[in-house]
C-alpha cells in the first residue's frame, strides 16, 4: 500500500498555530500538521507535534518524520516478506499443503491491533473523535481491493505455480500500476525529475535480480526459502505456465487502486488515519472469510470437499497455536508475521499521510526486495532458521541495485520537497495578489 496529494502541510508553520480537531490527535501514534498560519512571534517552521492528553511534548521537524517513516516502512515490510515464506514452510506438512488457513487464522488479529492502537490513541487525546470521517463504502473497497491482493498473490505464489525467480519480477509491476492508477483515479502524474528517479529504482531492482533472472549463484536446495539456497522448482507447465504468472501480476492491479485511494483519502485533513486503518483491516478481515469458497475452485484452492476445507483449517489452527508438534514452528513464525503486518501497514498509512504520496511509497517498498535478498544471504531456514552467511558474484549485485537505489529514493522525496515549496510560493504569491 502508498501517496502526494491536494492539501499538502505548509513549509511555514508556526509552533503557536492551533490545531483543528484531526490534527489535535495524534500526537499519539500519528501526529498531524496544522495549516500553514501567519504570525509574528519568530522563526517557524513545519513539523509533527506528539502531544499527550492536550500538552504537546514532542516537535520533531517533518521532514525528520518522514525519514523515519521511510525507514520503518522499509523494515517492516521486510520483516513482513521474511516471515511470510517461513509461515507458509511451517504449516506445509503431511496432512496439508493449504495456504487459505494461513490467511484465515493472520487476517483475525490485524482489526484487533489497530482498534487496540485506537483505544490507546483516545486515552492520550480524549478529544479524538471514534467516529470515521470516510465514507464505509470507500473502506469497504478498499478492504476489499486489500482482501484481493491478499488472495490472488498468496495462492498463486506456491513456487508449483509460479516460479520464485519470476515472482520477483513480476512484484515489481505495483510500480507502474500505482503510477497509472494514480494518474487515472487522482488525475495526477509525476514530475520529469521523479519519474527519472522512478526510473533508476527500477533499473536497480532489475539490477539486484538479475542473480535470480539467470541463475547467478542459486544454489539448488529443496525446501528452503532463503535466496543462499532457494527452492529448485519449476514453475507450472502448459497453459498453466502462462495462467499463474498472469494471476500473480494480477494480484498486484487492486494494489495500485488502493494506494491511490489510500493518498486520497488520507492527505485530507480531517481524516483519522488509526480510525480508517482499523475499519479498513475490519472489512478486510470479513472479505477475506467470505471467500473461503475460493479454496473449493478446481485448480485454484486445495479444497476438495467441505471435510478437507474443515481438516485444512483445523489444521492451520493447531499449527498456530501450538497444538501440532509437526509444525510447532508456526506458533513463532505466525506471531512474528502478523505483529510485521500490522506494523508495516501502520507506517505505510502514515507515510502515505505526511510524505510523497503512492508513488513514493511503492519507490520505497521496492527497497524491500533487494534487502530480503540481501538478508537470505546472511540466513538460512534449511533445516531450521539459523545463521549461513554467503558472500558470493550474487551477494554483488544486490549491493549493486541497492547503491543505485537508496541515492534515487533519497533523491525523489528531495526532488518532493522543492517541488511543495515552489507550489507553496506561488500560491502565496497569488493569494497576495489577489
Amino acid at each position: 500500500m502508498d501517496h502526494d496529494a491536494c492539501p499538502y502541510f505548509g513549509d511555514n508553520m508556526d509552533a503557536t498555530t492551533p490545531f483543528l480537531p484531526e490534527e489535535q490527535k495524534l500526537g499519539q501514534i500519528q501526529g498531524e500538521n496544522a495549516e500553514p498560519g501567519s504570525t509574528s512571534s519568530g522563526p517557524s517552521s513545519k513539523e509533527f507535534v506528539f502531544s499527550f492528553r492536550g500538552k504537546d511534548v514532542l516537535h520533531i521537524p517533518l521532514p525528520i518524520f518522514n525519514v523515519f517513516l521511510t525507514i520503518m516502512t522499509i523494515l517492516g515490510n521486510l520483516m513482513m516478506v521474511v516471515t511470510l515464506p517461513l509461515l507458509s514452510q511451517s504449516m506445509t506438512t503431511a496432512n496439508s499443503t493449504d495456504e487459505y488457513p494461513v490467511l484465515f487464522f493472520s487476517s483475525l488479529w490485524f482489526p484487533l491491533f489497530f482498534f487496540l492502537l485506537v483505544g490507546i490513541n483516545k486515552y492520550i487525546e480524549p478529544t479524538m473523535p471514534l467516529r470515521p470521517t470516510v465514507s464505509h463504502r470507500t473502506m469497504i473497497l478498499v478492504g476489499a481491493l486489500n482482501s484481493m491482493n491478499g488472495l490472488l498473490v498468496v495462492y498463486a505464489s506456491d513456487p508449483s505455480r509460479t516460479s520464485p525467480q519470476l515472482q520477483s519480477i513480476l512484484s515489481t509491476s505495483i510500480i507502474p500500476f500505482t503510477v497509472i492508477c494514480r494518474f487515472i483515479i487522482l488525475r495526477k502524474g509525476v514530475s520529469r525529475a521523479r519519474l527519472v528517479c522512478t526510473g533508476v529504482v527500477l533499473i536497480g531492482l532489475f539490477i539486484s535480480l538479475e542473480p535470480v533472472i539467470f541463475s547467478v549463484d542459486q544454489p539448488k536446495a529443496d525446501g528452503d526459502v532463503g535466496s543462499n539456497s532457494s527452492p529448485s522448482v519449476e514453475g507450472s507447465s502448459g497453459i498453466s505456465h502462462v495462467i499463474w504468472p498472469f494471476v500473480f501480476t494480477l494480484g498486484f492491479l487492486p494494489l495500485g487502486i488502493l494506494n491511490s485511494i489510500l493518498e486520497r483519502e488520507l492527505k485530507q485533513d480531517d481524516t483519522e488515519s488509526l480510525i480508517f486503518q482499523a475499519f479498513v483491516q475490519l472489512y478486510s478481515t470479513i472479505i477475506i472469510w467470505g471467500l473461503f469458497w475460493t479454496d473449493f475452485i478446481p485448480g485454484f484452492g486445495a479444497a476438495r470437499s467441505p471435510q478437507e476445507f474443515w481438516d485444512n483449517l483445523s489444521h492451520g489452527a493447531r499449527c498456530m497455536y501450538g497444538q501440532d508438534p509437526e509444525c510447532s514452528d508456526a506458533v513463532l513464525y505466525s506471531a512474528l508475521f502478523i505483529i510485521a503486518y500490522c506494523l508495516a501497514n501502520l507506517f505505510i498509512f502514515l507515510l502515505v499521510r505526511f510524505a510523497e504520496g503512492a508513488v513514493y511509497l511503492v519507490v520505497v517498498q521496492a527497497l524491500v526486495t533487494p534487502l530480503g535478498a540481501l538478508f537470505w544471504t546472511l540466513f538460512s531456514s534449511d533445516p531450521s532458521f539459523h545463521w549461513h552467511p554467503v558472500f558470493n558474484l550474487a551477494t554483488g549485485f544486490v549491493l549493486a541495485g541497492l547503491l543505485i537505489m537508496v541515492p534515487a529514493v533519497v533523491m525523489y522525496n528531495y526532488f518532493g520537497a522543492q517541488e511543495r515549496k515552489a507550489e507553496e510560493q506561488r500560491a502565496q504569491a497569488s493569494t497576495s495578489d489577489d
